[in-house]
This record gives C-alpha cells, sequence and structure tokens, in this order.
C-alpha cells in the first residue's frame, strides 16, 4: 500500500507451540482478535514437497511439482486486473495451463505493461476434497472445532441443487482450499463468507494483510449500505464513501510458515509480496454462530425488500426470499436451523455412545 489507509498497529504475533487452546480461546477467538501464530507446519508435507529452496532460508513454489501430481482437471482462477461485480473475475483453466501462465511471467514471455494486467491468482482450490489421500498438512489444534466443514463431509449446506452447483465462493462442497498467486496477485476488501472465521498458511511467500474491526465496517460502504470498497489502493471517492477516511486499519506482513487467524467480521484485502502458496480453511462454531446468523437476518431483509413490490401477485413470497437469500448468501434459513439440529444430533448420538459402559469379550 502506499499509505492511502492509516495503518494503527501490528496484527499480534505469537509462537503457537507455547499457546495452550484455552489461551487461544481466551486470547483471539472469543474476543474476535486476530493473531499470527507460528512455529506451527514444521512438519507440513506441503512445505517440503510444494517448495524448493529460494535465496538464503526462502523457499519458493515448485510449479512443475503440481502439474506433474495434481492434474486436475479444471481450477478457478481469478483475473486480477478484472473486476467482475464486487469481486475479481473468475475464469476455469487447467492447472497446466495455469502454470504455463505464470512460468511464461516470470520467464518474460510478455512486457511488463501485459504482465501486469494478466495476473492470474489460482483460488479456493478443493485440494482436500479432489485429493484426499495426499495428506499435505494437519489442522492446528486451534482450528479443529470446525462445525462448517465437519457438517459437509456428509451434507450439503443448501438442499437445492440448482443453487447448490453454481460454482461461486458460497455454494461449496467445503471450505478448505490452496491458493496459489505469484507477486502482485491479491484479493480485493471483503469480509469472509458467512462471516466465517478463517486461518491461512503461508507454505511459501510472503503477503501482507489489511484489517479492519467490525466496529468500523460501516465506514467501508456507501450511505446506503449497500455498495463497499473494492480495493484500498485506488483513490476512494469521499463523495461515494464519506466515512472511509476515518477507517483505522490493522496490518500484518505474513511470513512463510506463518498462520494468520482472521475473526468474524474483518474486512481484509490482502497482497502477495513474492510468489506465494497458501493454504486456507473457513469455519464457524459456538464462539461465532451468532455472526452466521446475524448475516443471514441482515441479508434477508435485504432480499425481502428488493422483491417487496411483488408480494401480492406472489404465491409464495417468503419461499422465494428464502431461495434469493441462498442464492445470494449460501443458505438461508431453513438450512441454517437443519444444521443446527443435524450437528446437535450428531454430538448427541456420539456423546451418548462414549458414555456406554464396555462390553466384556468371551472368558
Amino acid at each position: 500500500m502506499d499509505g492511502r489507509v492509516k495503518v494503527v498497529g501490528q496484527v499480534e504475533r505469537v509462537d503457537g507451540t507455547s499457546l495452550t487452546y484455552a489461551e487461544f480461546v481466551n486470547r483471539f477467538m472469543a474476543p474476535n482478535r486476530p493473531v499470527v501464530l507460528t512455529g506451527l507446519t514444521a512438519s507440513w508435507r506441503a512445505c517440503e514437497d510444494w517448495t524448493l529452496p529460494g535465496p538464503g532460508d526462502r523457499r519458493r513454489p515448485d510449479l512443475s511439482f503440481f502439474a506433474r501430481n495434481f492434474p486436475s482437471p479444471l481450477v478457478q482462477v481469478a483475473d486480477c486486473s478484472s473486476r467482475e461485480f464486487t469481486d475479481q473475475k473468475r475464469l476455469e483453466m487447467s492447472m497446466q495451463e495455469f502454470i504455463d501462465h505464470w512460468v511464461g511471467d516470470a520467464h518474460g514471455g510478455s512486457s511488463a505493461g501485459d504482465r501486469e494486467s494478466s495476473l492470474l491468482y489460482l483460488k479456493d482450490w478443493h485440494f482436500v476434497k479432489e485429493y484426499p489421500y495426499y495428506v499435505a498438512y494437519t489442522t492446528p489444534t486451534f482450528f479443529v472445532d470446525d462445525w462448517l466443514n465437519m457438517y459437509l463431509d456428509s451434507h450439503r449446506i443448501h438442499r437445492d441443487s440448482d443453487i447448490a452447483n453454481h460454482k461461486n465462493e458460497i455454494n461449496c462442497s467445503d471450505y478448505q482450499f490452496v491458493y496459489m498467486g505469484e507477486k502482485g496477485t491479491w484479493t480485493p476488501l471483503h469480509a469472509d463468507v458467512f462471516r466465517s472465521y478463517s486461518w491461512s498458511a503461508n507454505v511459501c511467500g510472503r503477503k501482507q494483510w489489511l484489517l479492519l474491526p467490525p466496529s468500523q465496517s460501516h465506514r467501508v460502504f456507501d450511505r446506503y449500505m449497500r455498495s463497499s470498497v473494492y480495493n484500498l489502493n485506488d483513490d476512494v471517492s469521499e463523495k461515494l464513501f464519506p466515512e472511509f477516511n476515518k477507517t483505522e486499519w490493522l496490518e500484518c506482513i505474513q511470513e512463510q510458515n506463518e498462520i494468520i487467524f482472521v475473526p468474524s467480521g474483518w474486512y481484509h484485502q490482502v497482497h502477495n509480496l513474492e510468489d506465494t502458496i497458501s493454504i486456507n480453511h473457513n469455519w464457524f462454531n459456538a464462539y461465532n454462530l451468532h455472526w452466521v446468523w446475524n448475516l443471514l437476518y441482515e441479508d434477508y431483509k435485504v432480499a425481502k425488500e428488493y422483491i417487496e413490490d411483488i408480494r401480492e401477485i406472489c404465491d409464495d413470497f417468503e419461499g422465494l426470499c428464502q431461495r434469493n437469500l441462498a442464492a445470494n448468501t449460501g443458505m438461508n434459513f431453513y438450512d441454517f436451523f437443519i444444521f443446527i439440529v443435524r450437528f446437535a444430533l450428531a454430538n448427541v448420538i456420539e456423546l451418548y455412545h462414549l458414555q456406554q459402559p464396555e462390553t466384556g469379550g468371551e472368558s
């Protein structure tokens, strides 16, 4: 960034190997505060297999390893130079096509101007689902209480096949992703899907994060709370976003082998300062479930208001509101309550079995 935002502090760094789960909950998860954790990726297979030695103690992506071992039919790639609605334009291509593009840029296959305008960023690659027998990493203890991905092991969030099969960020078979991008790729300003928690581990590379506390999130929206700032590097219009100049941000320069915890409702923008591979999970549990419900309720009110003028001629107005809510947010009220009931029931059954006395074997 070039000083267009006011940075008032840095995200705290903590040695993850000396932190207990209770301390993590009390200091960061329950109060909804970000933190960078170090020392938790040393045993990860990904840190060896996916990287090559770089300058000093740095690592760099081993792109040929991905081409040889993970020939995904298609991957989702963001064109960092092209905006589509509130996000970057998404493309589909083979892993080999993506790597060829990256290697072509690195070898000077296009002019500097062309490279800047054609930076591609592989996002939301469902690596765990596609390659379940290749254990690239283990989820750190701090993040294993993951109701979302445990649920998605057996169920879909939304039951409507037309919506569930739509290929976008909020209709996924899981929320366990790999991201890969060369230096200069970036992600626009956003808050995470479902207002979930997220954790992001740099297998290699370096990222800059700018994070805004939820208490200030209204300041990145227009006066009608409909449109938000897209890129913090742009000249943000004071006329369109009159409160933006009052925002105060936390910054984090995330190094390789570090994991950042991004709490619910924190808007953030991320830039890859080096060629980077990261592993990212979205999840929620009892500590942030209220964020999910609050988002659903607010988005429901918007969906309802948007079609209010057809209420009198609509046979199932509420059903249409719920369908639009699911299309825009990824779930609706029905999905949320089914999720709660199924998840609670599964835990009751598991607890029941754990409490049953063991029966003796044959004597």
